[in-house]
């Protein structure tokens, strides 16, 4: 048995000297691997933007003068999506902030959320021509679509509810921009006011809400006032010329409506153009003032929005 492993081993042996011996076959290398195609990561997500709420000051350069408004923004404004903007006029040698403390808007503003502009008349006044007493021969037009135009720039505007309201000469000048930049503004709301702009030439419809005191001249006056640094007669015309003027020009048809609150009527006429209505409320035995939010909530600014928000332009 010894000598059979002995024998087969030598056998080997020889075989391997001789190169009969198979040789080990050499490893083939494996394929490098592929690197996986880099992932982009997904952006972070980017919060809304938001206007900073709160008041400024703003000045413009139209033509030679500079002009200045105050401007009321509210809190939680998304600046993606376009908000509506009440222009607040105050009366005769009054001034923006004034009419900032008279009507108490900024509340209504925040509540609701719109834009608030209180414009600063040059000598504290306004421009109603179309009646020569009360041309000031400053370019008040140019004015508001500048200030439109510089708001545009902060906030994005609902072209379809731009508003106008006022007191006083603030109310006459709502009357105007009613009559002449009738494509701007869906509607306004003259509180105290009359309508001087003679001839009124609306391009559009235009819903109104008109407050009156029955003790302010409502069937007209004639007044001598300060007009360009001398005294004039300054003929107030009846408030309900104005209505009448405005339910013609607003193609309302059919009979009023007639309604009673307290010590105020309000007359509307509701099936009109476009969808505007035109409506006059009377406060008996009321003076030339801003109705009170407490004893009028539905004349007064509160009353004024609700409209406005109810009449945008089609």
């Amino acid at each position: 048995m010894k000598c059979f492993w002995f024998i087969t081993l030598s056998f080997l042996f020889a075989l391997t000297a001789c190169g009969q011996a198979t040789t080990t076959p050499t490893a083939t290398a494996l394929p490098t691997a592929t690197p996986l195609p880099t992932i982009t990561p997904l952006p972070t997500a980017t919060p809304l933007p938001t206007i900073q709420p709160g008041e400024s000051t703003r000045t413009l350069q139209v033509g030679d003068l500079e002009r200045t408004y105050i401007l009321h923004i509210p809190p939680g404004l998304d600046s993606q999506y376009p908000v509506p903007l009440v222009f607040v006029f105050h009366g005769f040698s009054e001034n923006a902030i004034s009419i900032q403390m008279l009507s108490g808007f900024n509340d209504i503003s925040d509540t609701n959320t719109f834009i608030l502009v209180y414009p600063n008349g040059v000598n504290r006044d306004w421009n109603l021509g179309g009646y020569p007493p009360l041309e000031t021969g400053i370019d008040d037009f140019a004015f508001v679509r500048k200030m439109i135009e510089d708001l545009g720039t902060i906030v994005r505007i609902d072209p379809k509810r731009i508003y106008s309201t006022g007191f006083s000469a603030g109310a006459n000048f709502s009357y105007r921009l009613a009559c002449e930049m009738s494509d701007t503004f869906a509607a306004i709301a003259p509180m105290e006011g009359w309508l001087f702009t003679n001839p009124c030439q609306p391009q559009e419809p235009v819903a109104v809400f008109h407050v009156h005191g029955s003790e302010d001249a409502y069937e007209g006056q004639t007044v001598p006032m300060m007009a360009n640094g001398v005294y004039v007669d300054v003929v107030f015309p009846p408030v309900e010329q104005a209505i009448a003027t405005w339910v013609k020009l607003d193609g309302c048809n059919g009979a009023a409506r007639i309604e009673k609150q307290g010590v105020v009527t309000q007359t509307v006429y509701p099936d009109c153009l476009a969808g505007t209505v035109v409506e006059l409320s009377v406060i008996d035995g009321g003076r030339h003032a801003w109705p009170s939010p407490y004893a009028f909530p539905f004349i007064s600014s509160q009353g004024i929005w609700d409209f406005f928000k109810a009449h945008p332009k089609p």
